[in-house]
């Protein structure tokens, strides 16, 4: 009888170290089934000095829905052009001229197909357009 008791008790332990285990990775791990776009390779790279009106990339994770993947620099819009690589978007666009001689944070932006947002970002920093002069 106390072995059975027992028993019971180190099923009904294991059991429940088991349940909570699988529900903790369950709901951290799935963020309700929806992945959020990744971005990788900018360039210029994160603190770069460029050039005003230069052109940036990065590249956007191929779950991504091209129609709202945005960037912008202070705030201001850039218009992107995306092309579709297999298995990701490669996006360009340029800077404005009108930050030139300033520090600019991109800022982007892209939805998943399933809805939630993905953001990121870097810094660059903006040469005067009349250096030298």
């Amino acid at each position: 009888m106390i072995k059975n008791k027992s028993l019971k008790l180190v099923c009904l332990i294991v059991s429940v170290g088991f349940t909570g285990s699988v529900f903790a990775y369950g709901t951290s791990a799935t963020n309700n089934g929806c992945k959020k776009p990744k971005f990788k390779t900018f360039t210029p790279a994160h603190k770069s000095e460029v050039d005003p009106e230069s052109e940036i990339s990065f590249t956007v994770s191929g779950y991504a829905d091209p129609a709202t993947i945005k960037a912008t620099a202070k705030k201001i819009p850039l218009e992107v052009d995306t092309e579709y690589k297999i298995s990701f978007y490669a996006v360009k666009a340029k800077l404005p001229a009108s930050l030139s001689g300033k520090y600019a944070r991109i800022h982007v932006q892209a939805d998943a197909m399933l809805g939630c947002t993905g953001k990121d970002g870097w810094l660059l920093k903006i040469r005067d357009s009349c250096r030298g002069f």
